[in-house]
């Protein structure tokens, strides 16, 4: 048995310092391709174990061969165990021609749980599972708003899904902790709902106070006692479990930001579990 794989997001600023600290950190992971001007990236990849999370595709859509031809390039390139996708419904959307920033509603507005979605999700990671020849991990995204429409609940839904498709689960505890306050159920008690068992990637990072969502929200911030202890109490109950990523990313992100967070996951979790 191994002990289990500590990272982080990879933040090309901090590439250098990020080399310099390779022994603290098992793997990073990628949210985006190399940038071609990024002269640390072939260091970068001969030294660690990169995870893939770009945006892959809308997998309440049918792929495009581009798409699946992409995410199987990506996979390969980065030789990554296993290829991860938020399960999103509304596409990132923006206009650089008219100079605004790109933006995007996803993490507002997650999918409806509704029968017909879940098929669509069920045959579409089939699809991008069997093309790109690794597991597909899912990551759910927080509950903020709740619509009177029928609906499974969260948990139900994401059995089935796993059920169906045979895909893996990337556990976002900041995301858990946003959707049971959504609910009004303590977080404990939410995660025991959820597919455990197939959870093999979780992610930990801080939540600050979103002015424009007048409440705590996802930030590049460190985890402070709460969030750490809800990490405690999952990484106890996924028994496939396989990484854990501190979940900061940012343009603007610190580096002492970074290695704390890294140092406190090491130290918290670098122990005995099935690694890569």
């Amino acid at each position: 048995m191994t002990r289990l794989s500590v990272g982080a997001f990879y933040q090309p600023h901090l590439a250098e310092s990020i080399l310099a600290s390779a022994d603290h950190i098992d793997h990073l992971a990628l949210a985006d391709p190399p940038r071609h001007d990024d002269l640390s990236w072939p260091n970068i990849q001969q030294r660690f174990t990169l995870l893939l999370h770009d945006f892959l595709g809308q997998l309440s859509e049918p792929f495009t061969s581009t798409q699946l031809i992409r995410a199987r390039d990506l996979v390969q390139r980065y030789r990554s165990p296993w290829a991860a996708e938020h399960l999103q419904r509304i596409h990132p959307t923006g206009n650089k021609d008219n100079g605004r920033p790109d933006f995007s509603f996803d993490y507002v507005f997650p999918p409806l749980y509704t029968d017909d979605l879940l098929h669509d999700y069920v045959h579409n990671i089939r699809v991008l599972q069997e093309y790109v020849g690794v597991p597909v991990a899912i990551e759910p995204i927080p509950t903020v708003l709740q619509l009177d429409v029928p609906q499974f609940t969260e948990a139900e839904f994401f059995h089935r899904l796993c059920d169906e498709s045979g895909c893996c689960l990337i556990l976002d505890i900041p995301h858990a902790v946003l959707s049971a306050a959504t609910y009004g159920r303590d977080v404990r008690s939410f995660l025991l709902d959820l597919p455990l068992h197939r959870v093999i990637e979780i992610h930990v990072a801080g939540l600050a106070f979103n002015a424009d969502l007048h409440r705590p929200w996802i930030a590049p911030v460190l985890p402070d006692k709460d969030i750490l202890g809800v990490t405690d109490f999952a990484v106890a109950r996924t028994p496939a479990l396989r990484a854990i990523t501190f979940d900061a990313f940012s343009p603007t992100l610190q580096a002492e930001t970074f290695f704390e967070g890294v140092r406190l996951l090491w130290e918290r979790f670098g122990c005995p579990a099935h690694g890569f």
